[in-house]
């Protein structure tokens, strides 16, 4: 039976996590934990900010869902399915454990850091693979290529976004940590980039965790990583879509999958383990 996790069961739940990930460490699960149940996407979708599997009312098994609303027609809550374990004499019992949470057909679904067994299990219950792998590119090399002119800038509250768009204040929670959170004008559209500070091979680079649109930001590769450049970034990692052409620094690594949405032309990470738990 899938139980909420809420402050009174976050020890049971550390414990299961630092068992089942002992590499990262209690210290690690306890942080990140408190950050996830702290984490307004999830108070204002409702949802919670994980579950406990219980097995005669012992928890066997946990999974964490990091989530928030995206606004549009359908005002759908889109929830990040990470950090799952379930004991190993209990092993049999993961798809049930799955099965119960993906029956939800009004939320939206990712795992973004699934083992190739994982891969495997995930595709059974709906799941498509979204990218073909991620790119890490130079920003100097990417800023000397010629492009249109294009303007891209630092994200305003006032910015018109497309409907998908997230709500600003889970955009200025990610600005508010010293994400890079950028647009690129477009007419009277502006498109959202966020990406992720991280250090490669002891170089400032940022991963881009939101993109509203692959192909408006293809075609400002360019005035993007000016921009970032701009702020000390050299390297950019982003997604390579399935069919695309790989560019130098592709790596076949980084792969996702979703249900309940396709995300031909968005990457939308924002509010999930890679965000909040840092990984």
């Amino acid at each position: 039976m899938l139980t909420p996790i809420t402050p009174v069961l976050s020890s049971r739940a550390i414990d299961l996590l630092a068992e089942g990930f002992p590499e990262r460490g209690r210290a690690f699960w306890e942080a990140g934990l408190t950050r996830i149940l702290a984490w307004p996407g999830n108070a204002g979708a409702e949802y919670p900010a994980g579950f406990l599997w219980l097995d005669k009312e012992e928890p066997v098994g946990i999974l964490l869902t990091p989530a928030s609303r995206r606004p549009g027609p359908s005002g759908r809550v889109l929830v990040n399915v990470s950090s799952w374990y379930i004991r190993p004499e209990y092993r049999w019992k993961a798809p049930l454990m799955l099965r119960a949470l993906f029956r939800d057909p009004e939320a939206i679904f990712t795992d973004l850091t699934p083992t190739p067994d994982a891969q495997a299990m995930l595709q059974a219950f709906g799941f498509r693979q979204v990218n073909a792998g991620i790119a890490l590119q130079v920003t100097l090399l990417l800023a000397l290529k010629p492009g249109p002119p294009v303007k891209v800038r630092p994200w305003r509250p006032e910015d018109r976004l497309d409907s998908a768009a997230p709500a600003a204040e889970i955009i200025a929670f990610h600005r508010d940590r010293g994400y890079p959170t950028l647009v690129i004008e477009q007419g009277e559209t502006c498109h959202l980039v966020i990406c992720k500070p991280f250090l490669y091979r002891r170089l400032r680079a940022a991963a881009a965790v939101y993109i509203s649109s692959h192909a408006a930001m293809g075609a400002a590769l360019p005035a993007l990583a000016r921009q970032l450049l701009s702020s000390g970034i050299l390297v950019l990692q982003s997604d390579i879509r399935p069919g695309k052409p790989k560019p130098l620094g592709f790596r076949k690594r980084g792969l996702w999958f979703a249900k309940g949405e396709s995300f031909e032309d968005r990457t939308d990470h924002l509010g999930s383990e890679l965000c909040l738990l840092d990984l």
